[in-house]
């Protein structure tokens, strides 16, 4: 379903998403290395994999596969697909994520959804004024923090969903 990495700072974290895949070989060129310290498969170097960024740079780290999808034809949540893969991956070797999940405090839906609005009223697509930090709204943060603060974590902190105009 997909591996656990580690995004190098010159990784930008707004190359996430779908529809913005590459090969293995690419991401591991670009610097992008596997969290456990192993190597990309052999078997997988040519195919495509797109980076996964729950929590942005604030959580565990991920380039998963097609297979990815085929855990989201029964919920279409990536939290839950990303689950069942771990979950998975804990029978075979019991070993937790790499990546710590770092708390993010005082975010509120109506917070969040009045931050997407003010980015689709600047046309940046947010993937709808939901209220949820899906990954349309992680890479529309991001690329806000590049032109602003000049490092992007993909995730808005309280005082950023405020900023954002």
């Amino acid at each position: 379903w997909g591996f656990e990495v580690q995004l190098p700072k010159n990784v930008s974290c707004t190359l996430a998403g779908p529809d913005q895949s590459a090969s293995y070989k690419g991401w591991h060129g670009a610097g992008v290395k596997r969290a456990n310290g192993r190597a990309f498969p052999k078997s997988e170097l040519n195919k495509r994999g797109h980076m996964m960024l729950p929590a942005g740079r604030y959580g565990p780290q991920f380039i998963v596969t097609p297979n990815f999808y085929v855990l989201k034809t029964y919920n279409e949540s990536d939290v839950y697909a990303l689950f069942i893969g771990h979950l998975a991956d804990r029978y075979r070797s019991n070993k937790a994520f790499y990546g710590k999940w770092q708390p993010i405090r005082n975010l509120n839906r109506n917070n969040i959804k009045a931050m997407q609005k003010k980015l689709e009223k600047r046309n940046i697509d947010v993937g709808g004024a939901d209220g949820l930090i899906g990954y349309k709204t992680r890479i529309a943060v991001g690329k806000w923090q590049e032109e602003n603060n000049g490092f992007a974590t993909c995730f808005p902190t309280a005082k950023e969903i405020k900023s954002i105009q």
